[in-house]
Parts: structure tokens; sequence; C-alpha cells
């Protein structure tokens, strides 16, 4: 499931090289402007043969613009496993945290979800959903990421689930604490190409929210005999994610 255009990586049309000044047409400005990028600020650029590098904005206007690449990257931003995070909505503004620490694990995209125990719509304010992109593009820029991970509107758990991002992914999972989630992180055949992580809030999911993700086919994995903290138990589950199927 592709991302929209703005948030995908900057490709450049020919091979670059360090000290190579470039010239930057309407759709790099579109990707620039959206990720904040002001002249003498660094961006990563991907080039016609899907290399990786840095370079340094120099000019910018509505039609296009120009930059110095100054350095080339020892491998790809981008992860080979394109996961979808699902995630409750979670108190005290965590999921700022949640976010930030996603965006640099690599995830495409997170669709926050309202839960039985999650933070209910009338708290949204309160937990700041609004600063919620801003920070995963800080966070994209920080890490060096060739692309913007969407940061989706909050919606119910059944209308994530019957989402694309959700419903036509190769692989499903949530995590689960109860007795009987299975325990196995593997690659099994043909390595997926979309993945789903569903996670619940503090308490986890209910009995009826389990039946909801076992009727779609999505497995229940948990970490050993621990409880881990949501905001915990997000980040355990990216990384071994992409352990398992992606580039760590």
């Amino acid at each position: 499931m592709s991302i929209p255009a703005v948030n995908a990586p900057l490709v450049h049309s020919h091979a670059l090289a360090p000290g190579q000044r470039v010239t930057l047409d309407r759709a790099h400005v579109r990707g620039l402007r959206f990720r904040q990028i002001n002249p003498k600020e660094a961006f990563t650029l991907v080039d016609s043969e899907g290399r990786f590098f840095r370079a340094s904005l120099t000019a910018l206007t509505e039609d296009g613009g120009d930059a110095l690449v100054y350095e080339a990257l020892v491998a790809s931003t981008e992860s080979p496993a394109n996961i979808t995070l699902f995630c409750a909505v979670l108190a005290r503004q965590r999921m700022l945290v949640v976010v930030q620490k996603a965006t640099e694990l690599g995830v495409v995209r997170v669709i926050p979800f309202i839960s039985e125990r999650s933070v209910q719509r009338s708290g949204l304010a309160h937990e700041k959903a609004h600063a919620w992109p801003g920070q995963a593009l800080r966070a994209a820029r920080q890490c060096r990421r060739a692309s913007i991970p969407e940061i989706r509107s909050t919606v119910t758990l059944v209308e994530a689930l019957d989402d694309p991002a959700f419903a036509n992914a190769d692989r499903r999972f949530y995590l689960d604490d109860v007795v009987g989630g299975r325990t196995e992180w593997k690659r099994d055949g043909a390595p997926p190409v979309d993945i789903a992580l569903a996670v619940g809030p503090e308490g986890g999911f209910t009995d009826e929210e389990r039946k909801l993700l076992d009727d779609r086919n999505a497995t229940s994995l948990r970490f050993g005999g621990r409880v881990l903290r949501a905001e915990t138990a997000v980040l355990v589950g990216i990384a071994r994610l992409q352990e398992t199927y992606g580039d760590l």
C-alpha cells in the first residue's frame, strides 16, 4: 500500500555523486515544502540507481530549485518491510513518543484508534493529536529518512481493521499478554511487503476486541512472561518485526 506522494522519498532522475549540483523540479519542491526544508538545510535524496545521498538545498522557488549533493549514505534509509502501526491512543501524551520512535524505527504509517480501554475522542485534544504529524516530520529529518511516515486521523478499532493497510497486509499481528499468545517471530515463505501491527492500550484488548482481530486472521504475539507498558510494547514489537522482515 503506497503512501501519499509528498511523503514518498525524493527521487532524482539521474545518477548522483558527492560534489554534484543538481536541479530540482516541481515534485521536489512539493516534497521539500512538506518537509519544511529551507535553503542551507539538508535532506535525503535518492538517485536513479536507488542510492541514497545527503544534499544541501541552495535555492528553492515555486517551480524548482537546486541543491548540492555532499554525502553518499552507506545504506538505504528505508526498510524493505512496509510496517503500518495501528496504535490505541495512549494517555499522558505518550503518543508523541510513540510517533517519534516509530518513525525512527522505520514504519511507513501510524493509524491511531479508539478502543474500549484507550483514550476516547473527547481526550484527543489533551493528547495533542494535532501535533502527531509534526512529530513524525521532525523525527524523520533527525534520522535522515528519505520518506515521511503518514500519520492518519484517529478512527475506531473496527474502522482501523477494515482499512486496506490492515485488511490487505501480507502479515497481520497484534500484541497481547494473555496466556496462549504466540511467541514465534519467524519468516515463513517469501518476505512480506506490507505488515500490520496492532497494539492496544494499557490494560490490553478486551475479549471482544481480540475476537475482532482473530476473525481478521491476525496473529497474537507476546513477549515472554513480562507485561510491558503499552509504549514499550510498541517499540519492541516494531523492532522485532524489523529484525525478522526488515533491515535491523
